[in-house]
């Protein structure tokens, strides 16, 4: 005798539910780390930010945020160039950068400015983002903001010439338009974060940023050899325009819990890069 078994549709939306439940998540920085707390949580054009106070120095705070986060989030190479570039106020005698990735999550950046003020018994500021990238569009049709906020329409028109469009995605409102280029040729456009949108085309030199402002302005700007540009981009070059542009600087890969031991040799090893300068 054959006997069937069906699952009922209750059954399988708490498997779903449950399967669903145990699949990793961004951390929630407002629910504490030790000998840090928590001043405010903000929503800055979209994306999340947790400013933080502690008594942490730099280095013993990414040991407490690495064990904090747990396996999966690799710490990328700091960037010293632009932490020092940074570091212009009066009172602050330090800034640290660093961001952290996960393979689970490949469109989130956690973005940790480390601030260590002049004043000895001042404790230290900490700003963790939660910044929110989209994806690389190549093909027509209709592309939302990593938050929702805004609208992207890739459309066709005539020949193949390639035209789009950024609609407030509430009122409606049209912010931008261009057009790029022929389709059969090289183009792509891509959301870095929620507030900026690149736009490359290759057969008519196109290269442009478009800055979304809390006021509603929008900001357009030819990309220059000056400007670095997201990696996403970089990446998608011709190899003549890698050659002269430069992509923002990631690093090495690090395991975000830092090893207690050195390795034998150097007491002060060089982290190796990914070869793309910032």
């Amino acid at each position: 005798m054959k006997i069937t078994t069906r699952l009922s549709p209750l059954a399988v939306l708490l498997l779903a539910f449950s399967l669903s439940a145990q699949e990793p998540a961004v951390p929630d920085f407002s629910k504490g780390m030790p000998d840090v707390k928590l001043e405010k949580k903000l929503k800055i054009q979209g994306q999340e930010a947790f400013i933080l106070k502690t008594s942490l120095g730099s280095g013993d705070f990414a040991k407490t945020l690495g064990k904090f986060l747990g396996d999966g989030w690799r710490r990328l190479a700091p960037d010293n160039h632009e932490g020092n570039g940074m570091a212009d106020g009066a009172n602050i005698a330090g800034l640290g950068f660093s961001v952290y990735r996960n393979a689970d999550f490949p469109g989130v950046d956690l973005q940790v400015i480390h601030a260590d003020y002049k004043k000895a018994d001042a404790d230290s500021r900490v700003t963790i983002l939660v910044i929110r990238h989209g994806p690389l569009v190549r093909d027509f049709g209709s592309f939302s903001s990593p938050d929702g906020t805004r609208r992207l329409e890739v459309k066709r028109r005539g020949k193949d010439l390639v035209d789009f469009e950024v609609f407030d995605s509430a009122s409606g409102k049209k912010l931008a338009s261009d057009s790029i280029g022929w389709s059969a040729m090289r183009w792509f456009l891509h959301w870095e974060d929620s507030s900026r949108l690149w736009g490359y085309g290759s057969d008519v030199q196109y290269f442009k940023l478009f800055e979304f402002k809390p006021d509603g302005s929008v900001a357009e700007t030819e990309v220059d050899v000056q400007m670095p540009v997201p990696t996403a981009i970089w990446d998608n070059l011709p190899s003549s325009l890698q050659k002269k542009y430069t992509a923002e600087q990631d690093g090495a890969d690090q395991p975000a819990t830092a090893p207690e031991t050195k390795p034998e040799g150097d007491p002060n090893p060089k982290t190796e890069s990914e070869g793309r300068p910032r």
